[in-house]
């Protein structure tokens, strides 16, 4: 069997993209990570990132393959980049979107709407590739799903990002995980049942949105908002035995060089931190 596991940030920033000369270095779209496993494509969120991932994959992909899309919310900024899925068009292939559901068909309609007038000329019959949606249930228990070729996807659902929870998604094939831990917000570090589903992860990706400067501003504060500082990943890291850390989900008002101060901070805590990157690929061993 393929032994590949790799790992490529397609989208780091959070809330909205900001393309320009100040985020060049790490990147300006918004929330995707492209994994490739075993010969099994999964990508994490379809923020604006997803639209790179497409073209890397669009003729790379073969007759008959499935490609799962794993969403941990439906904020605009991990979504407004599914339209332009390059394999959305490719009648030969399948996408299944797996998607938090809070009731019904909710999460889908909100998802198919973002092809139709008038947010979209596309018509959801513009759309070639066989589309599959999979709702994922809402729940603070672990829950898994296997893929091909040995490769699990499991989830778990964190309540601090408004309004209605986020996922934390763990990836794994054979011994090796990536826990991908976006909009999440803990002050007091992650509850016992969040810090086993992390425990021991070869790499973790974890929200790095604030300095700890603006999360606790005295004029303008970012608590509550439902994202972490770089002190919180950090520590989230550290007490969870990952190996590796990614800052992720970066503040899109912050620049490169912030966000090289940023990793200082990190390192300070975690040794073993590092920036997500636009376009960089990681081989998990």
């Amino acid at each position: 069997m393929n032994n590949e596991f790799s790992l490529t940030f397609h989208g780091v920033r959070g809330s909205y993209p900001v393309p320009g000369e100040a985020t060049r270095r790490y990147g300006g779209n918004t929330s995707s990570l492209l994994f490739e496993i075993a010969g099994q494509v999964v990508i994490f969120d379809a923020g604006t990132g997803i639209i790179q991932a497409g073209r890397w994959l669009d003729g790379r992909l073969r007759s008959g393959q499935a490609v799962h899309v794993f969403l941990t919310h439906l904020h605009s900024d991990h979504i407004m980049g599914l339209p332009f899925f390059a394999p959305l068009f490719n009648p030969e292939v399948t996408v299944v979107v797996h998607c938090p559901e809070s009731g019904g068909a909710e999460s889908q309609r909100a998802l198919e709407a973002l092809f139709i007038p008038p947010y979209s000329p596309i018509t959801l019959r513009g759309i070639k590739a066989r589309l599959d949606f999979q709702p994922l249930a809402a729940s603070k228990e672990v829950s898994t799903l296997e893929l091909e070729n040995g490769v699990e996807v499991a989830h778990i659902m964190h309540d601090s990002h408004p309004r209605q929870g986020v996922f934390i998604l763990r990836i794994a094939c054979g011994r090796r995980r990536v826990v991908y831990a976006t909009d999440v917000e803990s002050p007091g570090g992650f509850d016992p049942v969040v810090g086993g589903f992390i425990a021991g992860a070869d790499l973790l990706v974890h929200d790095s949105q604030y300095f700890e400067r603006d999360y606790f501003s005295a004029t303008d504060p970012r608590a509550g908002f439902g994202h972490s500082t770089v002190a919180m990943a950090a520590n989230n890291a550290l007490r969870s035995g990952v190996k590796r850390l990614f800052l992720f989900h970066f503040d899109p008002r912050y620049s490169d060089a912030m966000l090289e101060e940023m990793l200082t901070q990190a390192r300070q805590i975690f040794p073993a931190s590092a920036l997500a990157r636009e376009g960089e690929r990681i081989d998990i061993k």
